[in-house]
């Protein structure tokens, strides 16, 4: 195995998984635009590409370094006719770092004059054992090319570009093991499962409903009804997610609508004191049917995520507990009686309101379950607060109504300071470090685990420690 040079971990380092890196010298053309010339090592005579070729590769192998890889000095690249993508995936996949299992990073940056002192930059990288290329391409100018190759650079090799692109591997080698063994994992209508369990439920409680509003309390009939409604919702689901591409995000979106509009119609129904008892299960059931029809509609515009789905059920939540504290504060209803129309007719509104915002907007699941964290802490201390106007008993409806106002603005302004406070968080988990980030706001995030290593006659050893990474 050709000899490593080992740097000592840097600030880079700290976050970075440890692996060897492959830097293949600056190719040219970099292959924005065919041309007759082959792939090929620049030559003094190209005097508008070497000398931006030499300092681009001393740039990007010092990158590579300071990034905490372990780089290949003695690999000189490929030679001639060897440049193809195919051979940098060959090369990705032997002769990883010492004791190390096999593969590589193999990095291949191009450049090409693209003229008035501007270079087309392309810098091509491979992960270890990977099949996939992952690529970066800018025009910038002559002066910029070492500045712009070293940001190209480590957005390809920043540890979450390493994570996603092992994570990417290990699915990749999942699904080949699957498909050996003559089991390959569903690509299309990941939500299946999600849409069927969800379906099956629905359908027995809509059986249920239809046993209970009959009056009839045999069980002979309770039992088949379940079986068909649950049959029914099974076999649903599936012919739904046979014929179109159902996510997991619209399974739990469709489950949503079904399940929050079930339960406004029950809340409705046991709010109204002149409403048969036994009716209240019909309710539920034609309120679980117009909620789905609801969220059909709304998937017929536009897919929706898991962000849309998760926030499509924080508006049925919101607009229960809201809709609650709204009824009590206008009845002056005593704490203890649970105010269910209200209840109902805000996780009605909640829902809907919510459904037809996910489908313009886009936000992540993180951020609506940190939102809901500060309405529920919002709630807790506003209630904490007015809790002494409930000392007396019994309870006065002017003390009542100003228990359910202050709990409700406390729900409120604990929503809003969350909302603000994560206001700059990206929709997707992977940000690109070249994407403009505002300078306002604190983000900290604490690491643990090998933070570096220390070369020994015995080997590389790790280094354990703990500390934070971030912006101040």
């Amino acid at each position: 195995m050709a000899p490593l040079m080992t740097v000592a971990p840097t600030a880079f380092a700290a976050d970075s998984p440890s692996g060897s890196v492959v830097m293949w010298p600056t190719l040219t053309p970099a292959g924005d635009q065919p041309g007759p010339a082959p792939l090929h090592k620049a030559t003094e005579a190209e005097q508008g590409v070497y000398a931006r070729s030499q300092e681009l590769d001393a740039t990007l192998r010092d990158a590579a370094q300071d990034l905490g890889y372990t780089l290949h000095v003695t690999d000189t690249g490929p030679v001639p006719g060897k440049m193809r993508d195919s051979d940098m995936i060959d090369r990705a996949a032997h002769e990883g770092a010492a004791g190390a299992e096999a593969g590589t990073w193999v990095v291949s940056p191009r450049l090409e004059v693209a003229g008035d002192n501007s270079f087309v930059v392309r810098i091509v990288a491979v992960a270890p054992k990977s099949r996939e290329l992952r690529v970066r391409v800018e025009v910038v100018k002559g002066s910029d090319v070492a500045v712009r190759g070293l940001v190209m650079l480590r957005d390809l090799l920043s540890p979450a570009a390493a994570a996603q692109a092992a994570a990417i591997e290990r699915e990749r080698a999942r699904v080949d093991e699957s498909a050996r063994a003559g089991l390959i994992a569903p690509l299309r209508s990941q939500g299946r499962a999600v849409l069927a369990i969800n379906g099956a439920l629905f359908g027995g409680y809509v059986g249920y409903s239809v046993q209970r509003a009959s009056g009839n309390d045999d069980p002979r009939v309770l039992y088949p009804l379940l079986a068909l409604g649950a049959g029914i919702g099974i076999g649903s689901a599936l012919l739904v997610s046979e014929e179109w591409d159902v996510g997991t995000g619209d399974a739990w979106f469709l489950a949503g609508g079904a399940w929050w509009g079930a339960g406004a119609g029950l809340l409705i129904a046991n709010g109204r004191d002149t409403q048969p008892f036994s009716d209240r299960y019909s309710w539920g059931a034609a309120g679980g049917v117009i909620g789905l029809t609801l969220a059909t509609v709304a998937l017929t515009r536009s897919k929706a995520d898991e962000g849309d789905a998760v926030l499509t059920h924080s508006g049925g939540g919101l607009g229960l507990v809201l809709g609650g504290l709204s009824e009590m504060a206008i009845r002056g209803t005593q704490p203890d009686v649970t105010p269910n129309y209200g209840a109902g007719i805000g996780a009605a509104i909640g829902v809907v309101g919510a459904g037809t915002l996910a489908s313009f907007v886009r936000v992540s699941p993180s951020r609506v379950m940190l939102v809901d964290l500060g309405l529920g802490v919002g709630a807790l201390a506003a209630a904490a607060s007015a809790s002494p106007l409930l000392f007396e008993t019994p309870v006065s409806e002017r003390r009542a109504r100003a228990f359910a106002l202050i709990t409700g603005a406390g729900t409120l302004v604990g929503g809003g300071i969350a909302w603000f406070l994560t206001r700059n968080m990206p929709r997707e988990p992977a940000v690109s470090r070249t994407a403009p980030r505002s300078n306002t706001g604190m983000s900290v995030t604490p690491t643990g685990g090998v933070i570096g290593s220390s070369a020994t006659p015995t080997g590389i050893v790790p280094a354990y420690g703990v500390g934070l990474t971030g912006r101040f």
